[in-house]
């Protein structure tokens, strides 16, 4: 009996332990259940998962990754490791080996030993030793959502099937603490998502809570419209006490008779009331109110929502269409009364007419019928361009010659003018229309002629510009402002001055040029330096797509392009254009005219779709909408850059320069501003597929090479090492500028005139910012540069390759 009485003990001993163990996990798991539930942070809760893993487990290493929606790992908490160890192991590996495998797995893994084999199973090289391992896979519902494992069980043992089930308890928190996370981030990502579109909303919106009475949402527009800002707190009360507004007939509203307040406190909906509102600039906005009250689940009155919108272009637009009935009414009756006048003398005359007289009375009516043509004319076309109608028939145009033409029929019209012409003996033939493009060389004339001294010259200078062909019409006449260019292509615009002074006009002169060039998929603008200082009309047209070389050599076979520029359509292909627009009004209008053109649109409204559709339809271009939800459009396009070349033009409802430089600078090959006539949309289509498939000298090139840097002029296609860079179009368009020009320094200017055009004169940033992706693809540091050195203040070059 007593030589039992040790072992005994000591089995005793040992269940006393395991009873310790026991209470003591408890007391861990209380504690950690504790700790959890007050911790809102999920960062803080997976660190919490982590560190009480180790302790109730006692392992010296754990380890937590959380995947993102791919299946990558996007966050990784540690315990055990000091900061340089966490260091040099850097992430953890992602689909290999050991976790890969456990990723895929339903159910934990536990091994006795695996320091052995430590760097065979997917472990990074510098990862701590270790010997015994459990890991389990964190999964809700169904949805791998991560991976925990640990290592090293304290002296040496393995790791138990207790310890498997408690790491598996534990993961349950994890798993819902990952899952609240992501519910979080797209929550929030939601409101920022609301919360932006609201802000950048063109009409004021201003939301307020009934049971606070504090405005909850307030945007920039509403700031301006009431000219108080929207500060945290403020009541709406408090707010409406300090804007300034008056009813049409003049009177003052109460703060309680406001719109947004009847809502609140009456439940009364307020549909396009008009008041004005004294802004935050000179003179007052009109505008038109409208406001609702939201119901809860009680129905009772939760909040009031009201919108208001900025009249004031449509007043403008009322004002120039009243100012343009009565103009049209004075530039008929002109001629008509002429046109009468004369005709009643020929028949009325009580004496027979001389043949010099009847000659006379003939001529009048012969011009004032003209004039009137022209007048309907004009009319017709600005109706057709804004209902989307209006058709060029383009042809391999002598741009020249057109220009040359449309001078000798304004010297017939206008003799005595002294005009002159410079046109280079090289200049290219332009995809166009010659009747259409005389008509607006023959406008912007007419127009410069009114305008300018009568013994002031002007000037008609064509030039080309990369791919495309510039006609500059310059005049030392009045000039014109920033604030009228900015409206000077409108209809019915016209500068001041011109009511009640020897200038005529009805206004749709320059709008009608506008829609002529933009439907060649060309640009047109006005340059000046103020008034008193002339004004510069330009405009550029796509150079034609030769077919066949100027010899009667072969055709370029443009199907043998570089891949990584972007697919190209095989004869008998139609050319796929992918459409990507949250819009569904908008996506059947483009579908429509892409279709009705002979195009294969691809369309969708979901910027996850057309990623992948952009990578595996390998489409012939891209349109692209600024603004879409989850992915703005600018980040679509980065991602598509990352594999493909194709041509994007963006669609967008902005029409101002920082919106342009912002779409180029990413990468854009052009963008159409909303709205946009049809045959605008195909023209620009057409333009960006010219400009892809251009047979210029590049095919007889010899290849670049710099270093490791070869660039195959003939295939389009650029290596580092062998490895091919993929780079946009416009990218390769800066790399081809500045290897063709190697040896030399070329100028911001140059670099901008050679890649996007004379009309981007002085956006120095936009260089700087694709020299520094041009850079980051060929793995060139500006610090100590290899391919491309900066040459401050000035430009940038490239080394010649022979040195």
């Amino acid at each position: 009996m007593t030589t039992d009485e040790p072992g005994r003990d000591r089995e005793v001993e040992e269940l006393r332990e395991a009873y310790r163990q026991q209470g003591r996990r408890f007391e861990l798991l209380t504690e950690l259940s504790l700790r959890l539930t007050a911790t809102l942070d999920p960062a803080d809760v997976l660190r919490e998962v982590v560190d009480a893993a180790c302790e109730l487990t006692g392992a010296r290493y754990g380890a937590l990754g959380v995947f993102d929606a791919s299946g990558r790992i996007r966050e990784f908490t540690t315990h055990g490791l000091t900061e340089d160890e966490r260091a040099r192991i850097g992430g953890l590996p992602e689909g290999r080996g050991l976790l890969g495998h456990l990723q895929d797995q339903q159910e934990p893994l536990r091994f006795a030993d695996i320091g052995a084999h430590a760097r065979s199973v997917g472990f990074p090289p510098h990862h701590p030793p270790m010997k015994t391992f459990l890991g389990v896979p964190i999964r809700h519902k169904g949805e791998a959502l991560g991976n925990i494992y640990l290592t090293e069980k304290a002296g040496g043992g393995e790791f138990t099937a207790e310890d498997e089930s408690l790491l598996v308890m534990l993961t349950a928190q994890a798993a819902l603490a990952i899952r609240n996370a992501r519910l979080l981030d797209e929550a929030e990502s939601e409101r920022s998502r609301l919360r932006a579109m609201v802000d950048t909303s063109p009409v004021g919106v201003v939301l307020v809570d009934a049971q606070t009475g504090e405005v909850v949402i307030g945007n920039r527009e509403g700031e301006r419209i009431f000219g108080v800002p929207f500060r945290p707190g403020m009541t709406i009360e408090e707010h409406l006490s300090q804007v300034e507004v008056h009813r049409v007939d003049g009177s003052v509203p109460a703060i309680e008779d406001r719109a947004i307040m009847r809502a609140l406190h009456r439940g009364e909906r307020t549909v396009a009331e008009e008041l004005r509102f004294q802004g935050e600039g000179e003179g007052s906005i009109p505008a038109l109110v409208n406001a609702t009250p939201i119901y809860g689940p009680d129905g009772s009155i939760v909040a009031a929502v009201a919108v208001i919108q900025d009249i004031t272009p449509i007043e403008d637009l009322e004002r120039l269409r009243n100012e343009f009935l009565g103009m049209v009414s004075h530039e008929l009756k002109t001629p008509l009364t002429a046109i009468k006048g004369s005709a009643a003398m020929a028949i009325g005359s009580p004496r027979p007419l001389g043949a010099d007289e009847v000659q006379e009375l003939f001529g009048i009516i012969d011009e004032q019928a003209d004039r009137l043509r022209d007048l309907v004319d004009n009319l017709l076309d600005m109706t057709r361009i804004e209902a989307g109608t209006f058709a060029v028939i383009t042809q391999p145009t002598d741009l020249g010659e057109v220009v040359r033409r449309a001078v000798r029929d304004f010297a017939v019209a206008q003799p005595g003018r002294d005009v002159r012409t410079l046109v280079p003996d090289d200049l290219p033939a332009v995809s166009a229309d010659g009747g259409r493009l005389a008509q607006v060389v023959g406008n912007l004339l007419s127009n410069a002629a009114k305008f300018s001294p009568e013994n002031g010259p002007i000037e008609v200078t064509l030039a080309v510009d990369g791919e495309r062909v510039s006609v500059r019409v310059r005049d030392e006449g009045r000039g014109v402002s920033s604030d009228e260019a900015l409206r000077l292509f409108q209809k019915f615009s016209r500068l001041p001055g011109e009511a009640g002074s020897n200038v005529t006009g009805h206004g749709l002169g320059l709008a009608i040029c506008r829609g002529i060039v933009e439907a060649h998929g060309g640009r047109i603008w006005v340059e000046s330096d103020g008034q008193g200082h002339g004004s510069t009309f330009v405009f550029t047209l796509p150079v034609a797509v030769a077919e066949a070389s100027g010899d009667g050599g072969p055709a370029v076979d443009v199907s043998k392009r570089a891949s990584h520029l972007g697919r190209i359509s095989r004869p008998g292909e139609r050319t796929r254009v992918l459409v990507v627009d949250d819009d569904p009004q908008v996506l059947r209008l483009v579908q429509r005219v892409l279709t009705e053109a002979g195009y294969g649109p691809i369309v969708t409204p979901d910027p996850a779709d057309a990623l992948r559709m952009a990578e595996v339809e390998e489409p012939d271009l891209v349109l692209l909408d600024l603004n879409l939800p989850g992915m703005d459009g600018l980040e679509l396009l980065r991602r598509i850059r990352e594999f493909s070349g194709v041509p994007v033009i963006f669609l967008t409802a902005h029409t101002d320069s920082d919106t342009a430089t912002k779409v180029l600078r990413a990468g854009a090959d052009d963008y159409i501003a909303k709205p946009f006539a049809p045959t605008e949309l195909t023209a620009r289509i057409e333009a960006s597929l010219r400009r892809r498939v251009l047979p210029d000298q590049t095919e007889v090139r010899p290849r670049f090479e710099l270093g490791d840097l070869t660039v195959d002029f003939a295939q389009r296609r650029v290596t580092i090492g062998g490895k091919v860079v993929t780079l946009s179009a416009t990218e390769y368009k800066l790399l081809y500028e500045l290897a063709t020009n190697a040896g030399r320094v070329l100028t911001h200017d140059q670099i901008l005139h050679g890649v996007w055009g004379a009309e981007y004169s002085g956006e120095h940033e936009l260089v700087r910012s694709f020299i520094r992706n041009l850079r980051r693809k060929l793995g060139d540091d500006a610090r100590d540069p290899r391919y491309i050195f900066t040459e401050p203040q000035v430009g940038y070059r490239m080394p010649s390759p022979n040195g």
